[in-house]
């Protein structure tokens, strides 16, 4: 299982689901950061940077990275909360036939972002943790707030 995270909300959001994904192999795709460095410490991970969707060079350079996480080792699952840093791995991963399971942050109250937007088209879920999000994800699925 891959994780994709940047600092922040986007992290305690993928910790809070610690108890589902501690049993399983796990691999960080991640923004370093203080907060970041601390929670993957002792753990498989890759350090990241967060693109913007708004800029096509550094997307591209995210494609690329993403790209070769992704193929070595093949995760079975990628899963994110996460912004820019997320993108890559959900474009790259759905070309691949990766399940991507995307999860809406917590202080997405209506209307989500251009990277929450993108990543949730190309996953294969959607978990929410706001029943006001299930307008802008009809087909997702409320898990309640993680943290």
């Amino acid at each position: 299982m891959l994780l994709v995270s940047s600092s922040g909300g986007v992290l305690l959001d993928l910790l809070g689901l610690q108890p589902w994904w501690s049993q399983h192999t796990v691999h960080w795709a991640v923004v370093r950061a203080p907060d970041t460095e601390a929670a993957v410490q002792g753990a498989a991970h890759t350090w990241v940077h967060e693109y913007s969707a708004r800029r096509p060079f550094g997307l591209l350079f995210g494609l690329r990275r993403a790209a070769q996480i992704l193929r070595s080792p093949r995760p079975d699952v990628v899963v994110s909360a996460g912004t820019g840093a997320a993108v890559p791995f959900f474009v790259v991963a759905w070309f691949l036939g990766i399940p991507a399971f995307w999860v809406s942050t917590l202080n997405l109250v209506e209307t989500p972002g251009i990277a929450a937007r993108i990543c949730a088209r190309l996953a294969r879920g959607v978990l929410l943790q706001r029943e006001s999000m299930l307008a802008a994800h009809p087909g997702g699925t409320v898990i309640g707030e993680l943290y």
